[in-house]
């Protein structure tokens, strides 16, 4: 093999090694799940959720204001009969909560959502999503209930309401994965291309 073939070959071997350390399968794995709700007058929302599987429990639970452990985004997004926006935004952005009422239980295992406090965020949401109170507004434990829909801007009236709720689960890589898979391909094509 001439002298710079193999110095070549070195220097994948040694980028190979230190891409492995790098990369190893320990990098953290976020999950995005995604739900989606629909009543039985026509109101509907959809949203998701994220956490790092890597480190969370099979019960993966955020609630209330400031700092969650495991959850670090949450969107919903509310729409009327007519399919038009009524609130959309974000409760969770970056592992912490802008909503006092925020409350999501999560079970990896069942893929099933046992108790749900949702809405935008923030002190001036008008709509909120909840398996946790009755359609007369009573506060009930989780799964007593259905999925109710009400209008906080006046006096919690509930709108709509259903059974239960959808949910998908979709992996993302973490960007550190991605960099990884597009290096281990640059080296690749690089030693290809090398050896042609």
């Amino acid at each position: 093999m001439p002298r710079t073939n193999q110095m070549f070959a070195q220097i994948a071997g040694v980028a190979a090694v230190v891409a492995a350390a790098v990369c190893s399968p320990s990098d953290a794995r976020a999950v995005t799940i995604g739900f989606s709700w629909s009543g039985a007058a026509g109101y509907s929302a959809s949203g998701s959720f994220s956490y790092d599987a890597a480190t969370a429990p099979t019960l993966v639970t955020g609630s209330g204001l400031g700092a969650q452990q495991v959850i670090q985004s949450f969107s919903v997004t509310f729409l009327d009969p007519s399919r038009n926006v009524l609130e959309s935004g974000s409760a969770v952005v970056g592992g912490v909560s802008s909503d006092r009422f925020f409350r999501v239980d999560y079970n990896t295992a069942a893929n099933t959502i046992s108790a749900l406090d949702a809405d935008v965020g923030g002190a001036s949401y008008q709509y909120f999503l909840t398996n946790l109170r009755t359609p007369t507004g009573q506060v009930v434990p989780s799964g007593v209930t259905g999925f109710n829909f009400f209008n906080r801007a006046t006096a919690n009236a509930a709108l709509d309401t259903a059974a239960s709720i959808s949910v998908t689960v979709q992996a993302v890589p973490e960007p550190s994965t991605l960099g990884c898979v597009l290096a281990a391909g640059f080296a690749l094509a690089a030693i290809r291309r090398r050896a042609a």
